[in-house]
């Protein structure tokens, strides 16, 4: 399984297998495959690599966990790919909005005409069995609405359109 983790705010890519009951396969960033045995232990677990085990305090907070290894403090949250799509769908700030991945639209919960804040719902897609909310990148005004609820949509397809509001 590939996941995108954010570790002490880079963004770094794993891959993890599961290789037995408690052995994982992991790859960072397309390099070497390191086996790993987990021991849970107490507030944390054992790692063990190439013999050597090393001790890790796991404490879960909100967005993630803090890890201590060797005496070092990490930040680790793993990025949720559906809502990662759904934020690069956003257009980076353009004002148009584009589905990621192919779905079908639920509902659309502005008009054209309406006024929108940045972060704001405005639509619902359903993609991979899950219903995901679709937020406006910019403030601004919708200006074209080029889907319909019920409508399959594919991946890239212009959703909405949304004329930004001009700094004064």
């Amino acid at each position: 399984m590939h996941y995108d983790v954010m570790l002490d705010g880079k963004t770094r890519r794993f891959e993890i297998e599961r290789v037995g009951d408690d052995h994982v396969r992991v790859v960072v960033d397309g390099g070497e495959p390191i086996v790993v045995e987990r021991r849970a232990l107490g507030g944390g677990m054992s790692l063990v690599v190439d013999g050597k085990s090393y001790d890790a305090g796991v404490v879960r907070r909100e967005a993630g966990w803090d890890v201590h290894l060797l005496g070092v403090q990490h930040s680790v949250e793993v990025v949720d790919p559906r809502k990662k799509a759904l934020r690069l769908a956003g257009g980076a700030g353009e004002g148009k909005l584009k589905s990621s991945m192919p779905g079908r639209v639920v509902s659309i919960l502005v008009e054209e005409g309406a006024q929108v804040e940045k972060g704001q719902a405005i639509i619902i897609i359903e993609a991979m069995k899950m219903e995901n909310e679709v937020k406006a990148p910019v403030a601004g005004t919708v200006s074209g609405i080029q889907v319909t609820a019920g409508q399959a949509v594919d991946a890239g397809g212009l959703l909405l359109t949304i004329t930004p509001i001009q700094a004064e």
